[in-house]
């Protein structure tokens, strides 16, 4: 599969504080690439390093196998699509009206302003003024100025935040409809980790600037297993009879950890006839979880 993106040995300082030292990211086509962090971590300076908004100290940054440079990063812009921190909009205009400018900006056919409203939901709320928008309304014309155009990439900054859960969803879809009917690729960034977790093909986490995990999220979850949990008819003496720490008897539930299923097999006929099972169950820690241990060095 073909890289979009590729990024080697990028460094950005702010005074004498290196912010991002990246020595390596990828990103494939037709993938939704995760980038979560603590607040200060690096994701916005990332994604404008990309966009040609701020000046990289060194290394290089590839877009469809060539390097972005002053040149030709306007050029590359037109076929990238982006909504970085808050969206940008003139507020005394339109949601139309905005989509103009974006259109005569890119040279895109204004036939893609329709589309573009349909697909974030705003076509009711096109000939209004974005002054006149509420905080999801206002989120939701940010992304449709980023999609219009069909781009070959997103790059996208906390694109639902102010978005009800069912504005979550649709954007959910629509970026996975993206990507399955394109080749084009999504970098997103979310300080909710529960929906980068579904809509992720890989993930990257970046902790004082450095990437401490980048690739698939499916590894990802291959490298922390789930853990097995067991509920008996007596969770304080099966916890004796394995001995396991009675701590580890939490919500009418006793924890095993992670365990094989030859280990689940062995347990399970050694409490047979002297508890009841009552049921076995695989539960995996959550993304969110996962991320705050890693950021914070807890192994």
């Amino acid at each position: 599969m073909n890289n979009i993106l590729k990024v080697e040995n990028l460094k950005k300082f702010y005074a004498s504080d290196c912010v991002l030292d990246i020595e390596n990211l990828e990103i494939e086509e037709s993938s939704i690439y995760g980038l979560i962090g603590p607040n200060g971590a690096g994701k916005s300076t990332l994604m404008k390093l990309i966009l040609g908004l701020v000046k990289k100290d060194s290394g290089k940054i590839f877009l469809f196998g060539k390097e972005l440079n002053k040149k030709n990063q306007k050029e590359f812009n037109r076929v990238l699509g982006a909504l970085i921190e808050n969206p940008s909009f003139y507020e005394h205009l339109t949601g139309y009206e905005n989509l103009e400018i974006i259109c005569m900006l890119k040279n895109i056919s204004k036939n893609e302003i329709t589309r573009t409203l349909e697909l974030v939901g705003l076509t009711n709320a096109a000939n209004k003024k974005a002054k006149e928008y509420s905080l999801g309304m206002k989120q939701r014309l940010g992304i449709a100025i980023a999609l219009i155009g069909h781009p070959k990439m997103l790059i996208l900054d906390e694109p639902i935040n102010g978005l009800d859960p069912q504005g979550i969803e649709e954007m959910r879809n629509l970026f996975n409809n993206i990507v399955t009917n394109s080749s084009a690729s999504i970098l997103i960034s979310s300080h909710i980790l529960d929906e980068i977790e579904k809509i992720s093909t890989h993930i990257g986490i970046l902790k004082s600037g450095k990437l401490i995990y980048n690739g698939k999220l499916s590894d990802y979850r291959m490298i922390h297993p789930p853990f097995i949990s067991i509920e008996t008819s007596d969770n304080i003496k099966t916890a004796s009879l394995l001995n396991i720490s009675q701590k580890n008897v939490k919500n009418k539930k006793l924890i095993l950890g992670k365990k094989s299923n030859d280990e689940i097999g062995k347990i399970v006929h050694y409490l047979h006839g002297k508890v009841d099972i009552y049921r076995i169950e695989e539960e995996r820690e959550s993304l969110e979880k996962l991320f705050i241990a890693e950021t914070k060095g807890v192994k």
